[in-house]
């Protein structure tokens, strides 16, 4: 049985293989920057929007006026910002507006000191004072490598060329998804993360169904999901047209109905719902969409994740300093409006006072806080302003604590570093850091309790009054003390500062991430990727991509927008500019955006 620390092991030897690839080694394949070899999960949503009725034409959109182009992004989260890096190589004119003081949207890293933060270094104590609040790891697969690949045009890589002389460069640690001698707590039994977390492990029990067999309590309810499901995947590596047409004939039921539909009884359902995601999430979720997270657990092996030491904002913050605009904040775009003059531009209405025009605007912002902007006078058709209304954007939360040590790897049940931990009490699942492992008096934060869905609606109510805030605060302690087997006292002591945030309290997210639920992914999504206002409205974020609850679905969104608008504008010389750039991305077809272009 492999050891903590021989996890951390094998994920150095992870790191080892990316930092070779980031410096250029001759055994890892770059991106082929004309081609693309096709990525299952992107592959998907082409595949949509290819047989979909509302998305393509672009070939019949008028342009403006060329050259002198200017672009309005509304966001400055990671689809903003990679918006500007993009236009910013094609020497396209652009605007970056966020509405809040902060950079960044849904990648946030919060220090429980900033100031020390900022003084320190890697190896420091004081540089691993932190916790993400967000986005916080990538899986070690293909899918990524605009992010984190090899190539020299993968984001993390292109910022690192590019920062300042004296800049600290972004650095890729691995990242510990699971340890040994972490911990599951269900129905009032504790075991180790490494015993098999079945009905029968936490003594519960469980009502079958047809699919019942005397195997069931005594199987991992993880396995037995996965095993279900795995057809589907396999299916769409093994032929993607066969795979793809047999999972979009469950596209429009949920999880829930699909497992009853294999013979597993309510009781059953339920376990493995409780062990392997949120509370009700098996009813919120389509089949498809549960069939894609389960595609990133076949094809990333858990010792392949990484992380970005120092936290994933230095993603964002390095994207802001490598862009020569800076962006302008506290600027809410509360409307978007035909601008006077007839010749198709936008008019943006900042904190309804200030006006500004430009020839196309990119809409970033979650559809949460796009929903109360006023864009009456576009006269979008119904099908899009039913997609802002109705995609769906799961409840998430997070409690970061500080304590005094990093207790929970001197327990007396045995080493570990890194992982996590997981139960059936309010909190739910707890996250180690995976960073600052055997740096000397390294702060003792970690993410006391990790939420989504319904688990996250109820325990985020308590976030936003000081009383209530405390309370939660208490609970989490008495919870991580029945969790780790140790006393309320103890934690109590050990207990420095908390940090509570919940991503659907807020004008500015309204929601954690993109889930949907049945049908969305065919029959609604694509209205809303199609470009209003003739071609020149656009929106992106990681919602109208392929990769939701991902940074590479934001980002993957601004390449297409940034396409499309290239290609209202009939500028085939810069699209042909940003595939020699920047690559493709495979959830589309450039043949459908310029003639220069040929299908594949």
């Amino acid at each position: 049985m492999k050891t903590s620390k021989h996890l951390v092991a094998s994920a150095l030897s992870t790191l080892a293989l990316i930092s070779s690839a980031l410096s250029g080694s001759p055994h890892i394949r770059s991106i082929n920057p004309k081609t693309s070899a096709g990525n299952t999960r992107d592959l998907f949503l082409k595949h949509i929007l290819e047989h979909s009725p509302d998305y393509g034409n672009f070939h019949n959109l008028s342009s403006s006026k060329g050259e002198g182009l200017k672009v309005g992004i509304i966001g400055a989260g990671a689809a903003g910002l990679y918006t500007a890096l993009l236009l910013e190589s094609l020497g396209v004119d652009y605007e970056i507006l966020e509405a809040s003081e902060r950079v960044g949207g849904r990648i946030y890293t919060h220090r429980f000191d900033e100031a020390a933060w900022r003084a320190s270094k890697p190896g420091e104590p004081e540089y691993y004072d932190y916790y993400d609040v967000g986005a916080m790891r990538f899986p070690g697969m293909k899918w990524m490598d605009r992010i984190i690949g090899p190539s020299n045009n993968s984001l993390v890589s292109h910022i690192n060329s590019r920062l300042p002389e004296g800049e600290e460069r972004i650095k890729l640690i691995p990242y510990i998804f699971e340890a040994n001698n972490t911990f599951r707590l269900f129905n009032d039994e504790l075991a180790y993360n490494q015993v098999t977390p079945s009905a029968d492990t936490f003594h519960v029990q469980l009502a079958g169904g047809s699919a019942a067999n005397d195997s069931f309590d005594a199987t991992s309810a993880s396995s037995v999901f996965s095993n279900t499901v795995e057809d589907l995947v396999r299916g769409l590596d093994a032929d993607f047209q066969t795979g793809f047409d047999m999972l979009m004939k469950f596209d429009g039921i949920s999880v829930r109905q699909y497992l009853l539909s294999k013979g597993f009884s309510p009781q059953q359902i339920d376990w493995m719902e409780t062990v392997t995601d949120s509370t009700t999430h098996f009813d919120t979720y389509a089949l498809s969409q549960g069939v894609l997270e389960q595609w990133i657990f076949f094809e990333a092996p858990l010792d392949s994740w990484v992380c970005v030491e120092g936290g994933m904002d230095r993603i964002t913050d390095g994207m802001v300093k490598i862009i020569s605009k800076p962006v302008e904040t506290r600027k809410r775009v509360t409307a978007i409006r035909p601008a006077h003059g007839g010749d198709g531009a936008l008019t943006v209405v900042i904190n309804d006072q200030e006006e500004r025009t430009y020839d196309h605007v990119i809409n970033t912002v979650p559809l949460g806080a796009m929903q109360v902007m006023d864009m009456k006078s576009l006269d979008l058709d119904y099908r899009k302003k039913l997609a802002i209304r109705k995609l769906q954007y799961d409840p998430a939360g997070k409690i970061g604590m500080k304590f005094k040590s990093r207790w929970w790897e001197n327990l007396d049940s045995g080493f570990f570093q890194g992982g996590q931990s997981f139960s059936d009490l309010p909190i739910r699942r707890s996250v180690y850091p995976s960073y600052g492992l055997d740096v000397p008096d390294a702060p003792g934060t970690m993410i006391a309790s990790y939420t989504w869905g319904q688990d996250s609606s109820r325990l985020g109510a308590y976030y936003g009054q000081p009383e209530s805030r405390e309370r939660i605060v208490d609970i989490t302690l008495h919870n991580l003390a029945q969790t780790h087997n140790v006393t309320y006292d103890f934690l109590r002591s050990q207990y420095i500062d908390s940090h509570l945030w919940d991503w659907y309290d807020g004008q500015d997210a309204v929601g954690g991430f993109a889930i949907f639920g049945p049908d969305e992914y065919s029959s609604v999504m694509p209205a809303l990727m199609m470009p209003a206002a003739n071609g020149r409205l656009h929106f992106a974020g990681e919602a109208l991509s392929s990769g939701h609850a991902w940074i590479i679905g934001a980002v993957n969104s601004a390449y297409r927008t940034v396409v499309e608008a290239l290609a209202v504008e009939k500028m085939d010389e810069k699209l042909n500019q940003l595939v020699d750039t920047w690559g493709v991305i495979d959830e589309v077809d450039m043949g459908w955006f310029s003639h220069a272009f040929n299908k594949a």
